[in-house]
């Protein structure tokens, strides 16, 4: 499997040392991707109490904070659908901006005495902010993959270093700047840096596309068998996180362990699954063994859920430290099943005939946005939901065998389209025109052949 997927790359050049210009496009990225994730987590210390003043449910509250993820899972691939034509910096400027002007919206909310009003408002604002999200984010991992073509997974793993940074400071500094000025501070704040983050950004980052007539197409990534094992190991890695968030403080109150020390426990997995990105990335970016490093991370996360109950199959007892490796072991190990992941969609594309081009860049990334972002919805409510309905030690057996089920999945997938280690099979299509039989003839999504490509694989 790993020869293989080597092939796909044997026509990219050595990995340089990045250019004074990557690292300036770096760090305007780096800034926006902090600023997105504080934009999702800022309001989580202050807003649920502020918006119970109003007379709005809990439920109603968990709704707001879960439109934010379910908003960028149906529009981030149409952003990256048609990001060849807007222009990926144009895209990530204009959705950035959004973004920053609906947190500095939100922070007026407050002046609104009526309940449903109230709601409605947070409900609509909070959509357009995930809009706004969803195209800056789509447009950023582009132009990350545009610019660094060589190491595209390290460089998006230090880039989720930068979100776990984002997780990490946006509900501190929101406490900080909400004990200071009130309910509008904090949002003020962020908007307010975002917006000049941004009118720098339009100096520091390259016009990538916009001289494209042509968008990328979605249907036809949808057409690969190989697109869905990737998508499902996104899905259940963000959904494996996102869970945590609502449930795994009660878990640990049970232990009599007091806020600020639950709040250290959150910054364990946080800061490990943020640190341990770039190390994923660059090893996903160096060995092209994207499916097998998928594989032990689902492992090892299939372990760590196991021990975060602790499960009652594994009839251990009930004891603080078994939790904390289970958590200290989640932060390492999800990140070799999620990073990978991106790259492994990449390598896919090329082998079905897609060019290396702004367009399936685009779709690609708008899809695993996508996909992150249902995990992030699923899994916070999928996860309240069960833990009232059993507990946690339950709750957490059951997404251990989420993983477990998504690893045997991609186990027995790999074995069929790497035909028991022959070789990975033509490109092939489940949906559409009959698959082609020649080795080298590989299919676009709309079962179309073009000579162009055709050669670039058969020279490959």
């Amino acid at each position: 499997m790993a020869d293989d997927q080597q092939s796909d790359s044997q026509d990219d050049k050595t990995s340089q040392r990045l250019t004074k210009k990557q690292k300036i496009i770096f760090c305007g990225i780096a800034a926006a991707y902090v600023f997105n994730v504080m934009s999702f987590s800022i309001m989580a210390p202050f807003f649920p109490v502020e918006a119970e003043k109003k007379g709005v449910s809990a439920t109603q509250v968990g709704f707001i904070f879960a439109l934010f993820n379910l908003v960028n899972f149906a529009t981030s691939p149409l952003f990256g659908k048609y990001l060849p034509v807007l222009g990926a910096k144009y895209l990530f400027l204009a959705g950035s901006w959004v973004a920053a002007g609906s947190n500095i919206l939100f922070g007026v909310l407050d002046k609104i005495e009526d309940r449903q009003t109230f709601l409605i408002y947070c409900l609509v604002i909070r959509s357009v902010e995930a809009c706004g999200s969803a195209a800056s984010m789509t447009a950023s991992m582009t132009i990350t993959a545009n610019t660094f073509p060589n190491n595209v997974a390290q460089m998006m793993g230090i880039l989720e270093s930068f979100s776990g940074l984002g997780l990490m400071i946006g509900p501190p500094i929101g406490s900080l700047f909400y004990s200071i000025g009130g309910y509008s501070l904090p949002f003020y704040v962020l908007g307010g840096m975002s917006a000049a983050t941004i009118v720098i950004n339009i100096f520091l980052l390259p016009s990538v596309g916009a001289n494209m007539t042509q968008s990328g197409s979605i249907k036809g990534m949808l057409y690969m068998p190989c697109f869905y094992p990737a998508a499902l190991t996104i899905v259940v890695g963000s959904g494996c996180l996102g869970f945590l968030d609502p449930t795994l403080s009660p878990h640990l109150t049970s232990f009599s362990l007091s806020p600020s020390l639950i709040g250290v426990v959150f910054l364990l997995i946080g800061g490990l699954y943020a640190l341990t990105q770039p190390l994923w990335g660059y090893l996903a970016d160096k060995k092209r063994n994207t499916r097998f490093m998928m594989v032990i991370g689902l492992w090892f996360s299939t372990v760590c859920y196991l021990l975060l109950g602790p499960s009652p199959l594994l009839k251990l007892p009930n004891e603080l430290w078994i939790v904390i490796v289970g958590i200290g072991m989640t932060g390492f190990c999800l990140g070799c099943a999620l990073m990978p992941a991106f790259l492994d969609l990449f390598i896919s594309a090329r082998w079905y005939g897609y060019p290396d081009d702004l367009a399936t860049q685009g779709v690609v990334s708008g899809l695993f946005n996508s996909c992150f972002s249902l995990g992030g919805f699923i899994g916070p409510l999928l996860g309240g939901y069960l833990v009232d309905q059993y507990n946690f030690q339950w709750t957490s057996t059951i997404f251990a065998f989420a993983n477990l089920s998504v690893m045997l999945l991609l186990c027995v997938f790999g074995l069929w389209e790497f035909r028991c280690g022959k070789g990975r099979r033509p490109p092939w299509i489940w949906l559409g025109d009959s698959p082609r039989e020649e080795e080298n003839d590989p299919l676009l999504g709309n079962g179309v052949t073009t000579p162009a490509i055709q050669e670039k694989l058969v020279n490959a």
